[in-house]
């Protein structure tokens, strides 16, 4: 295992033990910059509405002030995931 994946690996298990949203808060705030936190939220927002499946990918764009390039590599990553990992999302993304 490299140790960018260990270190992610630990990272995760890290963010599984807090228990409240504003502890997990002040340790992004520990870790991740201001642009990386809104690489993530931009990153979230697309994911969800590309669940969803309610909005085009242009509408999708002009609600979240995305490049369309950031929907397709969005959508790029949801064509390659589990059923279960889908269904999952569309029960937790609400």
């Amino acid at each position: 295992m490299t140790l960018s994946k260990k270190g992610w690996q630990e990272f995760l298990k890290l963010c599984s033990k807090i228990n409240s949203p504003e502890e997990l808060e002040e340790v992004f705030d520990l870790f991740l910059t201001i642009e990386e936190k809104e690489t993530l939220a931009s990153r979230y927002l697309i994911i969800k509405a590309l669940i969803e499946g309610k909005l085009t990918q242009r509408e999708i764009a002009d609600t979240c002030k995305v490049s369309i390039a950031q929907i397709t590599r969005g959508s790029n990553a949801i064509k390659i995931i589990t059923p279960e990992l889908r269904d999952l999302l569309k029960s937790r993304l609400k």
